[in-house]
């Protein structure tokens, strides 16, 4: 049976080991193969760029690692130090190993920008990988495109990544283009004629909001969303009784909820209160076992009746790779959505360097990502071409499922398809 939680893992790729040896001094020498590497790239007049030596590649990563928030960006980070302490102990990429460079920014969008200004221009790095938290994103994209550094991966869905710059590489759907495609499945999947839609008056609730307008303003079905039917509420809300009332009153045949964790719980603890018997669809940011550990108690019921987005296709027997390396490297820390975000962060850029080789200028790597065409993770696809940044654009319907020990988990139950 097919479970998605909300990212994921991929096949391990390994790369050859350069050989080493050691003077008599006790110093390490490269060999022969790590020089021919040099001298190749020197006679090309490929200029590695800053972070980028015979036999490692230096990058850095920003994100929640202390405070109340650490249990997001613990497990997330794990993953991705899974995978490349894996790729690692496999000969790295073409005989370079990958060096990661953690900063810790609290959640904080000031300490965020500091944490990338040191990590380009005192640590060096070659790139930054899988960003954490929009916040911080934001607040840093100036200085990343001023700074032309590659930027892979963000743990963001703001559209505003789309189109910052070709050094920019977002992965996980933004949240316009997943309200575009809620609107596709709207009407296909829930042959919806009413709908409503609860949103949380910020950026992620607005924009998911505008892309459920487009898509069905593009679809020709804009009428069966109605001003009444769509209600917002305010970041750190606990009372949902309005909105949900409201949206009862307008007897709609789907309920589209775009917010959070702990909002979209409180709103599905509401519909609860009322038996308010009607199916709901929400974000991907949802898509996770931690979710339902919040949601499910408040409303056990009404619940099952609830749908996620998805951009994973995860089960038991694709999650083993993951689960073995966290074993042997995290034995501690708990393998969930924000492991395999992590995860797929280390491996879209592990992608590019396979797809560049020893073109390790700034602008070699950007040339390859933009020609990158990557399938085998659980991602349907990863591409990128000259001015396009989109990101994955295939997702699927998981609805939530409840097994004979009363555990709740998510389950496939439509396709993958894009918004057309």
């Amino acid at each position: 049976m097919k479970k998605i939680v909300a990212l994921l893992l991929s096949l391990l790729l390994v790369f050859s080991l350069v050989g080493c040896s050691t003077n008599q001094e006790g110093n390490t020498e490269v060999t022969d193969t790590a020089n021919n590497e040099q001298e190749e790239a020197e006679e090309n007049n490929i200029e590695l760029a800053q972070g980028v030596k015979e036999d490692s590649i230096k990058i850095g990563t920003v994100g929640v690692q202390s405070g109340p928030l650490a249990f997001i960006g613990t497990p997330y980070f794990a993953g991705m130090e899974a995978y490349f302490n894996k790729v690692n102990d496999n000969g790295g990429v073409n005989g370079r190993k990958i060096e990661l460079i953690k900063k810790d920014d609290e959640f904080n969008p000031a300490k965020s920008l500091q944490a990338v200004e040191s990590l380009i221009y005192d640590e060096e790095v070659f790139a930054i990988v899988g960003h954490l938290g929009t916040p911080g994103v934001m607040a840093a994209v100036d200085t990343v495109k001023e700074a032309g550094i590659p930027s892979v991966y963000f743990g963001s869905g703001a559209v505003q990544l789309t189109q910052a710059g070709e050094n920019f590489f977002p992965v996980q759907p933004n949240y316009v283009y997943e309200g575009k495609l809620m609107a596709k499945y709207a009407v296909e999947h829930f042959k919806a004629n009413n709908l409503v839609v609860i949103y949380r008056n910020d950026d992620v609730g607005r924009d998911g909001l505008k892309g459920v307008e487009e898509g069905l303003k593009e679809l020709g079905k804009s009428d069966i969303l109605k001003s009444e039917g769509k209600l917002a509420y305010n970041s750190g809300d606990t009372d949902f009784t309005v909105q949900v009332q409201k949206a009862k009153s307008l007897n709609p045949d789907l309920i589209i909820i775009y917010g959070l964790s702990t909002g979209t719980a409180g709103v599905l603890k509401e519909i609860e209160k009322v038996g308010f018997d009607v199916p709901m669809l929400t974000t991907y940011s949802n898509a996770d076992a931690s979710f339902l550990a919040i949601a499910a108690p408040g409303a056990p019921n009404m619940i099952k009746n609830l749908h996620v987005m998805g951009w994973l296709d995860v089960t038991e027997e694709s999650l083993k790779p993951l689960n073995e390396a966290m074993k042997k490297y995290f034995p501690d820390a708990p393998v969930n959505a924000y492991t395999m975000a992590g995860w797929v962060a280390a491996e879209t850029f592990v992608a590019g360097l396979k797809e560049a080789g020893d073109n390790l200028s700034w602008e070699g790597y950007i040339e390859a990502m933009n020609h990158l065409n990557f399938t085998e993770g659980l991602a349907p696809e990863i591409s990128y071409s000259p001015g396009v940044r989109q990101g994955v654009t295939k997702m699927a319907i998981s609805k939530v499922a409840q097994d004979e020990s009363g555990n709740f988990y998510f389950e496939l139950v439509s396709e993958f398809n894009e918004f057309k």
